[in-house]
């Protein structure tokens, strides 16, 4: 199994841009790290943020395949991690990795919000939401938004997921993640990315329930379907 180490900030200046190691079973990140401190001096005191397939991962992510992994000081000032993705239906977010991978980016605040599927609408039953979208457009969109909130709050870090695809009540539909120095600015641009993306993002909302079928459009209005468009 080869693994690519591609490393920056001052523990490029240890390790060069890259090494490969050859392993002959798979291991955890915990147990790469100690290799990179031990044959390669890797500096143990400071924090390491590890990425792999562009996710944030934790010490106990297990690496079992030919891959490359990023690894880099805790973030600060001009440095920021902007992760978008369009998530399709099958897709499951593993929350304890993900949280654990933001907490460990040096700074002092996270704000999360995640949106899924309301049980009820005006007294009707949802049975299901379908969203669909112009997915070349709504991934740059989001990934607009995602940079521009995260220069103008001054952000570590952002997450911005967003579900395509049919989601029962109960499914996750949105995933929005700040890491910042304070509280107020997590906050605020936790906000701000979630009214943008309401607003600005190709991404159109299906809504099924017992008293018909409705596209939903911004926050509130619903347009029922017609019978001929289906």
């Amino acid at each position: 199994m080869k693994v690519v180490i591609k490393t920056y900030s001052v523990f490029k200046d240890v390790l060069g841009n890259e090494i490969e190691l050859e392993l002959k079973e798979p291991l955890t990140v915990r147990e790469l790290l100690r290799i990179l401190e031990e044959r390669y001096t890797l500096p143990r005191d400071l924090e390491k943020l590890v990425i792999v397939d562009d996710k944030v991962v934790d010490e106990n992510y297990v690496i079992d395949r030919d891959t490359t992994v990023h690894v880099a000081p805790p973030f600060s000032g001009g440095g920021r991690l902007v992760d978008v993705k369009i998530l399709d239906e099958d897709s499951e977010v593993d929350f304890n990795q993900l949280l654990k991978g933001l907490m460990n980016s040096g700074a002092g605040a996270l704000s999360v919000f995640v949106g899924f599927v309301k049980k009820y609408v005006e007294d009707h039953e949802v049975y299901e939401l379908e969203y669909s979208a112009v997915n070349s457009v709504a991934l740059k969109q989001l990934e607009k938004i995602a940079h521009e909130e995260a220069e103008k709050h001054g952000l570590n870090a952002v997450v911005l997921w967003h579900y395509l695809g049919k989601r029962k009540p109960g499914d996750v539909t949105v995933i929005i993640a700040t890491v910042a120095q304070n509280r107020v600015s997590a906050l605020n641009a936790t906000r701000n990315i979630l009214e943008r993306v309401k607003k600005e993002v190709p991404i159109f909302k299906l809504e099924r329930r017992s008293d018909g079928e409705y596209w939903v459009v911004g926050d509130a209005k619903r347009y029922q379907r017609r019978a001929s468009n289906e």
